[in-house]
């Protein structure tokens, strides 16, 4: 990898960097500008909880992306960048001009992709298998045994 282009990447990753940290800072001022509202409606104090974990959501998934900037900033200075962590081959100039701060090379992070999620508490692996839908279709087929209701036949107050 040519010293030029490694110093092309690191400029994107330092501005990006410099524009996530001014993103995550207004929103933290965000956040902590609606806590101060005295609200009484029921719908007005759910709203702020959703659009306040959406800020939070938001700043934790930039401040993750701060973090592996850093990371990949780190491997540039120990000549160590462009190496998947995986496998230990050459991530292609492509993927690392698209993504500076990737990790793994595509073979990888599809393999972690298809496994995320799959990983039980104690570090192991289980396998997922396919969910037969074919009993749903048979059921709605007995559905015209059910009775429908008019509007008028429920009680809202009827637990």
């Amino acid at each position: 990898m040519s010293k030029k282009f490694l110093n092309q990447l690191r400029d994107r990753l330092k501005d990006r960097r410099h524009h996530l940290l001014k993103e995550v800072k207004l929103r933290l001022m965000e956040f902590r500008g609606s806590s101060g509202y005295r609200l009484t409606d029921t719908a007005d104090i759910a709203s702020n909880l959703i659009e306040d974990e959406t800020v939070m959501s938001i700043a934790q998934g930039e401040a993750r992306e701060i973090e592996e900037i850093d990371n990949a900033l780190k491997k540039i200075k120990r000549g160590q960048y462009g190496i998947c962590e995986d496998c230990g081959i050459k991530i292609s100039k492509q993927r690392l001009m698209a993504i500076p701060f990737v990790s793994l090379c595509i073979k990888c992070k599809e393999t972690e992709e298809r496994d995320e999620g799959i990983q039980n508490d104690r570090g192991g692996y289980y396998r997922i298998d396919p969910v037969d839908y074919g009993g749903f279709e048979k059921d709605d087929e007995k559905s015209n045994d059910i009775k429908h209701f008019d509007k008028s036949d429920i009680n809202p107050f009827d637990n």
